[in-house]
């Protein structure tokens, strides 16, 4: 098995907190570091609106000219069916900030992970982490596997699960999820060919089952998604075409406006739960992004947190591994859970203002809810 140079960090996962956190490691430090992912970035992966409130990080990780010359489109108005049957329009559901960006979600992430490699860092693509093990002294060696068959490991002091929802690696080192809801997305995209309508609003409408969204893409198509609970989804068989196609109808705005769309793909189903770990810091490593806390998709926190918890783990393994000082630590810990119990509270207010379908199994759910332990050992 062919060795690799050892590195200070090693990434598992190459999505946007990992590479944040690689991209704030070699422009804020000496430190080296490797990004672990098993994708080549040309998988589906589902578009999100971000706020303008973004920029500053973009600008502190040298990268926001290049975001703005890219293909992301801006946003300006959400409009929302919530809690009464007429179509308002706001800035956001959860944000003060009006302006967004409707991502093209694989160009970012392939514009994180080349500036990770500009500025020095390791990429490796295609490559998945068979397992690994704790050294003797501290620090990890991990056993790689590329997808030609080429098998090598790598060596380092620290080791970061960017693995997402699933937290694959902080789980087989003992950290627990703790779950509030188990809501799943399942997209569609359409194509309109040359017949795209003229606008660039975000549309979010709630039904008995949960909430469809749907926004015009940079690549001209439209994602729709509905979001409901899997086990309702399960029941209705929302995530086949035909029940999918049946319950949009029933929705009129969002219905009324993929009229004259082909369905560009299969439908894509993806969890989308919200959760935190009990603990994201753990001897020699740690959590960032969906890994670390994921939130309901209403929120639109997902890409915001991924990468703002990226750099701060970031900044916090600088004051660790070359001061030996683990305030800041301690801090990204707390800071994730004084997140989590806001978002929480948010989000119950939000759900509350729908009373249209309260004894519909979704809606009862979150008038129902109760904070989660957070922070519990």
């Amino acid at each position: 098995m062919k060795q690799i140079k050892n590195v200070d960090v090693a990434i598992l996962g190459g999505g946007v907190a990992g590479t944040t956190l690689a991209l704030t490691l070699c422009l804020y430090s000496k430190l080296t570091v490797a990004v672990i992912e098993q994708t080549t970035y040309e998988t589906i992966r589902v578009g999100e609106n971000v706020s303008a409130s973004l920029l500053p990080l973009l600008d502190y990780l040298q990268i926001k000219e290049s975001f703005l010359a890219d293909n992301h489109k801006p946003v300006y108005n959400i409009s929302a069916v919530w809690g009464h049957s007429s179509l308002n329009s706001r800035a956001s559901l959860f944000s003060q900030f009006g302006e967004g960006y409707l991502l093209d979600r694989g160009q970012f992430d392939c514009m994180l992970a080349k500036q990770v490699v500009h500025k020095g860092g390791k990429l490796f693509l295609e490559t998945k982490c068979q397992e690994g093990e704790h050294l003797e002294g501290g620090g990890w060696r991990l056993f790689l596997n590329h997808s030609s068959g080429q098998s090598f490991s790598l060596e380092s002091r620290y080791l970061v699960d960017a693995t997402g929802r699933q937290s694959r690696i902080a789980k087989r080192l003992g950290a627990k999820s703790l779950i509030s809801d188990s809501l799943v997305g399942i997209t569609a995209f359409l194509d309109f060919g040359k017949h795209k309508p003229n606008t660039e609003e975000i549309l979010i409408e709630s039904i008995p089952e949960g909430w469809w969204y749907s926004a015009w893409l940079p690549n001209g198509k439209l994602s729709v998604v509905l979001i409901t609970d899997v086990d309702i989804m399960r029941q209705q068989q929302l995530h086949k075409e035909y029940q999918w196609s049946c319950l949009l109808s029933k929705a009129y705005h969002t219905s009324n406006r993929t009229r004259g769309g082909m369905l560009d793909d299969s439908l894509v189903v993806k969890p989308a739960h919200s959760h935190i770990l009990d603990h994201a810091v753990g001897d020699d490593w740690i959590v960032v992004g969906d890994a670390a806390a994921a939130f309901d998709p209403l929120s639109s926190m997902g890409i915001g947190h991924a990468m703002t918890s990226g750099s701060h783990a970031a900044v916090a393994l600088i004051e660790h591994l070359n001061n030996h000082k683990d305030g800041l630590l301690k801090e990204y810990q707390s800071g994730l859970e004084r997140n989590f119990e806001s978002y929480l509270r948010m989000r119950q207010m939000y759900y509350e203002m729908e009373k249209r379908w309260i004894e519909a199994p979704f809606w009862k759910r979150r008038t129902q809810l109760t904070p989660i332990p957070v922070g519990a050992k």
